[in-house]
């Protein structure tokens, strides 16, 4: 049986671990494939081409092969949830400030909210475009998705047949562990991490070779007047979203796939969200809600860690 070596960093803005069957080597590559991708992926840095796109005022801009891909598909995920996951809410996104706990005026995201369409985006080949000029892109709704299945292509081409990737939530597996066992991942319990690895679970599934993620609205929120203000905006309002669901947990064999609907499934409301997990090939479930009712799609087994909810 092989020993898993293992390699914890920080990249885009939370602590990342992963371990499998390969060398230091191996597993040094990783952490520069993660900063690369930042890079390619990132709407803030000068220097990609996701910052040029945004910046080129309407004007055709060639963001090469994987740009292009990455693009592509989350085009597809805007459009299979009715625009729920939307990645041109970058305007909006950045009208908020979680962290310093800063809420924009009304007048402001009614402003910013008429530039937020998925439609705007336009790919041919290498070359993309968006329609509106003060319309932007953020692909932090799905980047670690992306990212994440790159790793476990490196890691495959490195000869690994066991191996766990964890880029600050998004966890993926490559086949099972070692001694031919499945992996027991832990959902996150609605607390703030702080960017732990750590944090409390309040359930587990066991996974071979799949993706499992996770988005919630506690993990970066503040009160005021009385009311908790989240992070997952929902964009036919600019503002949190209003639902039920607490957190959702997507399964699937692509991390990409399980990414790019989490958002969405918690904007959607438990009702809803689950009739659409059920009804979306390849993925499955798992709804938290507001009420602590734990609800999943018919194709997972969900084990309860005993956790305390209310």
């Amino acid at each position: 049986m092989r020993e898993l070596g293992s390699v914890t960093f920080r990249a885009f803005d939370t602590v990342c671990a992963v371990s499998a069957d390969v060398d230091a080597a191996a597993l040094r590559e990783i952490e520069a494939l993660c900063a690369r991708y930042e890079l390619l992926l990132s709407r803030f840095n000068p220097e990609s081409w996701l910052f040029a796109l945004n910046a080129a005022a309407g004007e055709w801009v060639d963001v090469g092969n994987e740009l292009a891909a990455v693009l592509r598909a989350a085009l597809g995920y805007c459009e299979r949830t009715g625009g729920l996951f939307d990645i041109t809410m970058g305007g909006v996104c950045r009208l908020w400030d979680f962290k310093r706990g800063v809420v924009p005026d009304d007048t402001a995201i009614t402003q910013t909210l008429a530039h937020v369409d998925w439609r705007n985006v336009q790919i041919e080949g290498t070359q993309a475009r968006i329609i509106d000029p003060q319309t932007t892109i953020d692909l932090g709704g799905m980047a670690k998705g992306y990212i994440a299945d790159r790793v476990i292509d490196l890691l495959k081409h490195c000869g690994a047949t066991s191996g766990v990737i964890n880029l600050g939530g998004n966890v993926a597996c490559l086949g099972g562990k070692p001694d031919g066992s499945a992996w027991n991942v832990g959902l996150r319990a609605p607390v703030p991490s702080g960017g732990s690895l750590q944090a409390a679970s309040f359930a587990s599934v066991s996974v071979r070779g799949k993706s499992v993620v996770t988005s919630g609205v506690y993990e970066r929120a503040f009160m005021r007047g009385g009311r908790v203000l989240h992070h997952i905006l929902d964009p036919r309002t600019g503002k949190p979203a209003e639902t039920d669901v607490l957190s959702a947990t997507v399964i699937a064999d692509k991390s990409l796939d399980a990414d790019g609907y989490t958002t969405a499934l918690v904007i959607m409301g438990a009702e809803q969200a689950l009739t659409f997990a059920e009804q979306t090939p390849g993925i499955e479930a798992i709804l938290l809600t507001t009420s602590a009712r734990l609800l999943k799609t018919t194709g997972i087994t969900v084990k309860d860690a005993g956790l305390q909810l209310g």
